[in-house]
Parts: C-alpha cells; sequence; structure tokens
C-alpha cells in the first residue's frame, strides 16, 4: 500500500504544485484545435490539388501522405505540451523507420510503386483496364494497394508492386475500340454471299460506328470451316453489347440465309465382310 500512496502523492504533487492541471488543459485544447486545423489543413490542400488539375490518382495519393504528416506534427504538438521530450520520440521513429525499412522492403517497393503509377498516369479512377491478370474497374490507388472491381461485382486488391512492374492494358483511354469476331461456315458456302450477308448486318447495327468502314474477308481454310473475320469499330462503352449483338444477329441471318453453320461430325464406314 506504501508505494501506491508515494504514486498518488507524487500525482497529486505534479498536478498542483508544478501546475500539471495546466499541462493537461494545454494538451486538450492542442488536440482539440489541433483536430480543427488539421481539417482545416487538408481542405485546403485538396483545394489546390484541384486548382492545379492534376490527375484524380495524383490527388488521392498526395491527400493520404498529407494526412500522414499532420497527423505526425499533431503527435509531436500534444507531446510538447505535456512537457515530454519529443527529441526521444523521433530517435526511436528515426530508429524503428531504420528497422522497418529493412524487414519490409515489400511494403517499401509498394510505396514506391504506387508513386511511379501516380506519376505516369497509365489510368485513373472509373477506368477499365487489365493489370496482373486480372480485369475490373479501378476503384482507387492506396500507398501501397490498387483496387479494382470486377465486372462480376468483387473487389480485388492488388499490390502496387505487381500492377507497376507488369503489362497494363486500359479499355477505356480510348473513346472508340475495334471489335475482331471470327464467324464459320460450312465448305462450299458461296463466299460473296456470306460477305454480303454479314456486311449487310453491320449495315443494319446502330451502334456500330459506319463511317469508320469494317473488314470482312474469308481468313482461314479450318479442318471443317472456313472462317470469317469481322472487324468494325464501335465506342469503347458498346463494346460489349455490339459484341454479343452481332454474334446472335449473324448467327440469326445465315440460318435465315440457308448459310450451313458447321460442326464437328464423324464419319463412319462399315465395310461388310464376305
Amino acid at each position: 500500500m506504501e508505494i501506491f500512496v508515494k504514486i498518488g502523492n507524487s500525482i497529486a504533487e505534479w498536478f498542483i504544485d508544478e501546475r500539471g492541471w495546466a499541462m493537461i488543459l494545454g494538451a486538450i485544447a492542442v488536440a482539440v484545435l489541433g483536430l480543427l486545423a488539421i481539417k482545416v489543413v487538408l481542405a485546403i490542400v485538396h483545394h489546390f490539388l484541384k486548382k492545379t488539375k492534376l490527375h484524380s490518382l495524383s490527388i488521392d495519393f498526395i491527400m493520404t501522405i498529407a494526412k500522414v504528416l499532420v497527423i505526425f506534427i499533431y503527435v509531436i504538438a500534444i507531446l510538447k505540451t505535456l512537457k515530454i521530450d519529443t527529441s526521444g520520440v523521433v530517435a526511436i521513429l528515426a530508429a524503428g523507420s531504420l528497422a522497418l525499412s529493412l524487414a519490409m522492403q515489400s511494403v517499401l517497393t509498394n510505396f514506391a510503386s504506387g508513386i511511379i503509377l501516380v506519376g505516369n498516369k497509365p489510368f485513373e479512377v472509373g477506368d477499365f483496364v487489365e493489370v496482373g491478370g486480372v480485369s475490373g474497374t479501378v476503384q482507387k490507388v492506396t500507398l501501397f494497394n490498387t483496387c479494382l472491381l470486377t465486372p462480376d461485382n468483387k473487389i480485388i486488391t492488388l499490390p502496387n508492386s505487381s500492377v507497376a512492374g507488369g503489362n497494363i492494358i486500359n479499355y477505356s483511354v480510348m473513346p472508340k475500340r475495334r471489335l475482331d469476331l471470327e464467324f464459320g461456315v460450312a465448305y462450299g458456302s458461296d463466299i460473296d454471299k456470306v460477305k454480303g450477308v454479314m456486311i449487310s448486318v453491320l449495315d443494319e447495327h446502330e451502334l456500330v460506328l459506319h463511317e469508320d468502314g469494317y473488314n470482312v474477308r474469308l481468313s482461314q481454310q479450318a479442318d471443317s470451316a472456313l472462317v470469317f473475320i469481322c472487324r468494325c469499330w464501335v465506342k469503347g462503352s458498346d463494346y460489349w453489347t455490339v459484341n454479343f449483338d452481332l454474334k446472335e444477329a449473324m448467327t440469326k441471318r445465315f440460318v435465315k440465309e440457308g448459310i450451313e453453320i458447321p460442326y464437328n461430325k464423324l464419319d463412319v464406314t462399315l465395310i461388310e465382310k464376305k
């Protein structure tokens, strides 16, 4: 019990004689005013970044770093108000940072890759991309990860190093895309008739960019079919709609025009032994 009494007396002495109460009130004031200051500073920084018309990913990335810095300054200010020696804290953080840098090289690599992604701007939020072997719509790029939303509504989080270090295919950056399709018809089909039917289907589809022209040609003589290529231009947002529409429309027109659609067949010849 005696040790607790000593501790209580020390606290009381610090609180009254050494004006500890003033330090606590000061720390509370700094904490409250500091929170307000953080909001104001971050709002000003965000407003300034918006005026610079930076890439949206760049703005998010810089804002994340700014939040970390102002919170660090905020904590140091509170410690100083309580008259706690912050030089030791800074030294510990510096030593800890060195140790962590050695133990967390992959984390630092992801951070550096995030800076590269923000600087090179290979995509922005809302773009549909293929990176790291997966496809999806970019949701955000954090300090260490890139988040994608897949077409079937799954969130995939990729380390920035795998994104920056691999191939990046951006399907949204260009306003239009070329749609490449192949259709097989039976041997013996009239080539000119097949091409005419395919061109007429393209002419009738309102989402095909007719002014950019299209390419309909016999591509190859496969094992069981004559394969025709069909290439046309569409708006990026209409790509999948036109893709499925043309496949359905071509199949229906081939049937209507009496053009045979081949399928694998097996001919069996029976030899009668006498």
